[in-house]
């Protein structure tokens, strides 16, 4: 399942690697479940293979080497569990140290050493400090790609060290080609799960995968009863009392953003509309925190119901 929305990404790294103009340090950036770690696996590949071409050759020992994740002159560093096991939610800087301990080792299979970090931007003010010092002196061997879907949220000081490879997603036909390509799905549930996932096809393969579609029609058609005052409030919360909490406040941000477009000429919907995403964007991130969920989403219920009059 080639990603053909991806080449010109391939297209330019592969005439960097020719032509033996890599940079140091690459950004590859774009939104979200557009396969921008997919192809940030390729690049890592090509410059770790004893034939340095892209793709890689995938026979020789260090491709071999990487298929396995034991691959000495490489460096996965995202987030990883904490003492009491839970998965953090930021790069810390014990692991941007033990990725500078491995860049300063001398290469044993490839002639470069190659860190993918990923999503950069988690990285915690301190990692971040640690990886710009490596970034202003760089190990001539050494090659890092930093992933980041919002790459505002990096230092200028990072940004401008690195050279800036985007991912854009692919129109909607492409998208569900690619989709209808990867499994035996239907076209309008696989529309659906392009709707769900804001455009994303990686997103969108991952809802049709897990049953995600079913969740996403729900939170759709509670809003649109709630909005023509078919359901209550209190009746919507019961109904989306199974949804993923940080999925839904995801689409609730996405239903609040689809609203304020087809509203070009009500001002004041527009006005209750942004900052009805804005709140359920703040809502998503406060979910890690002990605040009543429940509340949370009642208010924004009352709120969305309220726009019937607008």
């Amino acid at each position: 399942m080639t990603m053909a929305w991806l080449d010109p990404v391939r297209q330019e790294f592969r005439k960097r690697l020719q032509g033996d103009r890599l940079a140091h340090a690459f950004l590859l950036s774009g939104q979200a479940g557009t396969g921008k770690q997919a192809v940030a696996m390729e690049m890592a590949a090509a410059l770790l293979c004893v034939e340095e071409c892209l793709p890689a050759c995938g026979s020789c020992r260090s491709c071999q080497l990487l298929a396995t994740g034991a691959h000495p002159d490489y460096c996965n560093v995202s987030f990883e569990l904490n003492k009491s096991g839970k998965l953090r939610g930021e790069i810390v800087i014990d692991q941007v140290r033990d990725l500078i301990s491995l860049l300063q080792l001398t290469t044993t299979i490839s002639a470069k050493k190659v860190a993918l970090v990923y999503p950069a931007e988690a990285m915690n003010r301190h990692a971040a400090n640690a990886l710009l010092k490596t970034l202003e002196e760089p190990p001539g061997d050494a090659v890092i790609i930093l992933l980041s879907h919002d790459p505002s949220r990096l230092a200028v000081t990072i940004r401008s060290r690195c050279q800036n490879l985007h991912v854009r997603p692919p129109d909607l036909d492409a998208a569900l080609e690619w989709l209808l390509e990867s499994g035996d799905y239907r076209e309008a549930e696989a529309r659906s799960a392009l709707q769900a996932a804001a455009g994303s096809p990686c997103r969108a393969l991952n809802l049709l995968s897990e049953g995600g579609v079913a969740h996403y029609r729900l939170v759709s058609d509670t809003l649109e009863s709630v909005q023509a005052g078919r359901c209550p409030p209190a009746g919507a919360l019961s109904a989306l009392a199974d949804v993923e909490p940080d999925q839904l406040w995801t689409w609730l941000s996405l239903s609040a953003a689809e609203r304020f477009l087809q509203n070009r000429d009500n001002h004041s919907a527009r006005i209750s509309l942004s900052q009805l995403q804005n709140r359920a964007d703040r809502n998503r991130m406060l979910m890690a925190s002990p605040v009543r969920k429940d509340l949370l989403l009642q208010d924004w219920l009352i709120q969305w119901a309220r726009l019937d009059g607008l």
